[in-house]
């Protein structure tokens, strides 16, 4: 997940200088590892991501607000409303719904442990073309 996490903050337009990228970068995995933080607890996930990164939670907050205000006034807006919500803009919808996103994502274009194949797409996704875009099977 770790490069989808770096593509998709470049994809929506969040410049990788600013240290939001880094710290939303730093949010998403520990959403990843412990769901303790996406759970609700963003107040923790902000004190956490500035002790490691020698700072405040202040700071944090701040530097992640500002590079989603970047990310939806000069980002790319299709892709955009693809990973975040435009209408509740919190901190913590934003990176909720963009981990939520990337989730499904990663998802998508996971390939079974069993391979890809036409009766697996058949027997377990009931899909009439390959789920995973992989093999270009059409059923």
């Amino acid at each position: 997940m770790r490069n989808d996490i770096v593509d998709i903050l470049l994809e929506i337009g969040i410049p990788a200088g600013v240290k939001g990228f880094t710290y939303i970068y730093d949010a998403l995995e520990l959403f990843d590892t412990d769901t303790y933080y996406s759970n609700g607890k963003i107040c923790s996930l902000y004190a956490d991501i500035a002790k490691k990164r020698g700072t405040t939670a202040s700071s944090v907050e701040r530097a992640i607000r500002h590079a989603f205000e970047t990310a939806t006034t000069k980002g790319n807006r299709e892709v955009v409303e693809q990973y975040l919500d435009l209408v509740n803009t919190q901190n913590s919808n934003l990176l909720r719904t963009l981990y939520l996103r990337l989730k499904q994502k990663e998802k998508r274009h996971h390939i079974p442990e069993n391979g890809c194949t036409m009766q697996n797409c058949i027997a377990n996704y009931a899909q009439t073309e390959c789920q995973f875009r992989y093999c270009g099977t059409a059923i």
